[in-house]
């Protein structure tokens, strides 16, 4: 079926096309950022875990690591925020 033009474009072909560009937009932006952890200010509370809704930060108080899975970070700065010793930052890669 032609468009209202004539050029037999889709509307469900230019709503993928724009999501595939916001989302391409989106991971390059986060590429370009990662957080990062003073380890010696944090006093692995567990408090960034905790708001991560995204399940990208793990504390182990026990193995004394704090791990942060850059895939599944969406740069919410949430765990920024709430840290209460402020060892957490954004850092431009």
């Amino acid at each position: 079926m032609r468009g209202r033009h004539g050029m037999g474009h889709s509307s469900i072909g230019l709503e993928l096309g724009m999501h595939l560009f916001s989302e391409f937009l989106r991971s390059s932006h986060k590429s370009r950022w990662r957080i990062g952890n003073d380890i010696h200010k944090c006093t692995l509370c567990g408090k960034c875990e905790f708001v991560c809704h995204v399940n990208a930060i793990t504390v182990s108080r026990h193995n004394k690591t704090w791990t942060l899975n850059n895939r599944r970070c969406n740069q919410c700065l949430e765990c920024l925020m709430k840290c209460p010793a402020r060892c957490l930052t954004q850092v431009r890669l």
